[in-house]
């Protein structure tokens, strides 16, 4: 038999006590091959959309100007979206900021983010679930800044509305994430 055993207490989650409170830093999982992928297909995009861009800024399109206006829009958005996922793979992280007064949700890709703040009055129910089956690139979701604040591995309820964090969280450390976290903030509690 093999004697080595996986760490139980390998951890994606990082937790900091800070004066306020806890704040949990949860990186992106790096796919690398999906990450190589993705960049060598950007960089088609890039050809792809300057001989695009040229074409039209040089007055030669004629009578399909409008088509390439319409196909250049359309190519860089899904560029963007492609930059975007592999800049939250190589970079990307959650920092969620636990306090007395409330729970603050932020999505970083370096100085970019999104964030929510959520006043611990109006917060209940918070559980460790199961995110729906994979349907893409192995998650449900979008797993990185884009992603909407409803998904995650650890959910809440705000008022009539569900929230979540830990998007890159596996299910028990969600549970230990969650426990923690009840433990250590009263109206997080089971009510």
């Amino acid at each position: 038999m093999n004697q080595d055993f996986l760490d139980p207490n390998m951890s994606r989650a990082t937790v900091y006590e800070t004066p306020e409170g806890l704040r949990i830093v949860v990186p992106a999982r790096r796919r690398i091959l999906i990450a190589l992928f993705l960049s060598f297909w950007l960089c088609g995009w890039a050809f792809g959309w300057i001989a695009a861009f040229t074409t039209l800024a040089s007055g030669s399109a004629g009578s399909g100007g409008l088509f390439l206006i319409f196909w250049l829009c359309t190519w860089t958005v899904g560029g963007m979206f492609a930059i975007s996922f592999v800049a939250w793979m190589l970079a990307g992280k959650e920092v969620v900021t636990v306090t007395s007064q409330g729970i603050e949700i932020a999505r970083k890709i370096g100085v970019f983010q999104r964030s929510r703040s959520c006043k611990a009055d109006y917060i209940t129910d918070l559980r460790a679930v199961d995110e729906a089956p994979s349907t893409s690139f192995g998650r449900s979701q979008p797993p990185w800044i884009l992603s909407g604040f409803r998904h995650g591995s650890v959910k809440f309820d705000y008022g009539n509305l569900t929230l979540g964090f830990g998007l890159e969280l596996e299910r028990g450390e969600a549970r230990k994430i969650s426990g923690l976290l009840a433990e250590r903030f009263a109206y997080l509690q089971s009510r």
